[in-house]
C-alpha cells in the first residue's frame, strides 16, 4: 500500500511539472563588495532579463522549462535592515553571499548581518544556499571554513547549503542553478500536494 501511495505521488508530481509553471522568487543578499551582482549575470547566463528596480534593488526575471524565476539582487554597500527584511519577506529563497577571500573583519560583519535577519525574521523560515565567492583567489576559505565563520551549523531550522564558487573561472556555476531547480521542484510538490516542511541542517554534502 505504501509502495502505491508513493507511485501515486509520483506520477502527481510529474503532472504538475509538466502542466504548471513554478515561480521562484530569490533574494540575493550579501555585504558590499561580495560578488552577488556577478553572481547573478553568470549563474543565470542568457535567460535573465532585466524589469527594473523596486525599492533601489535591481529585479530580473529568468525563465527555463517550467521554472519561472523572479531574483532581487539587493544592494549591500549600506545595509539597510528595512530593505533586507523587505526582500526577505517576500521570496521563497535566500541566496547569501561572502567574500571567501575577505579579511576576519569582515566575516564578523558578514556573520553578524545574516544572524540579525535571520532573528528579526524568526517566523520567517527561506531555504537558504550561501556562497563563498571568489575562490578562485589563493586566500579563499573553502565550504568547512565558511560554515565554521558564519556559524551555519547553529541554523537547524531550515535547509542550508553552502558551495565554494567563483564566477570569474565558472567554478560551480551549475550547481547554483542546479540548486534553483531543486527549490522549485519543491515548492511545485508542496503546490500540488499540500506538503509540509521537513526537519533541516546544513548540508556538508554540498561543500565541493
Amino acid at each position: 500500500m505504501l509502495e502505491v501511495c508513493k507511485k501515486l505521488r509520483k506520477k502527481l508530481v510529474d503532472i504538475c511539472n509538466s502542466i504548471f509553471v513554478v515561480r521562484l522568487r530569490v533574494v540575493v543578499l550579501g555585504l558590499g563588495r561580495s560578488g552577488k551582482s556577478t553572481i547573478v549575470m553568470k549563474a543565470f547566463r542568457d535567460g535573465l532579463r532585466y524589469v527594473g528596480r523596486q525599492r533601489g534593488s535591481r529585479v530580473y526575471e529568468y525563465n527555463e522549462g517550467c521554472m519561472s524565476c523572479v531574483v532581487y539582487d539587493v544592494p549591500g554597500r549600506r545595509v539597510s535592515k528595512a530593505r533586507w527584511d523587505y526582500f526577505y519577506g517576500k521570496c521563497d529563497v535566500l541566496l547569501y553571499c561572502v567574500d571567501s577571500s575577505e579579511s576576519p573583519g569582515k566575516w564578523t560583519g558578514a556573520r553578524e548581518e545574516l544572524k540579525s535577519l535571520l532573528y528579526r525574521n524568526a517566523w520567517t523560515k527561506r531555504s537558504m544556499l550561501v556562497l563563498g565567492t571568489k575562490n578562485e583567489r589563493k586566500d579563499a576559505l573553502g565550504c568547512i571554513d565558511i560554515i565554521l565563520r558564519l556559524g551555519l551549523l547553529d541554523i537547524t531550522d531550515r535547509e542550508v547549503s553552502c558551495f565554494s564558487v567563483s564566477a570569474r573561472e565558472d567554478v560551480n556555476m551549475e550547481c547554483i542553478r542546479a540548486w534553483i531547480r531543486e527549490q522549485c521542484d519543491l515548492l511545485r510538490e508542496k503546490n500540488c500536494l499540500g506538503v509540509g516542511t521537513r526537519e533541516w541542517t546544513v548540508d556538508l554534502n554540498s561543500c565541493l
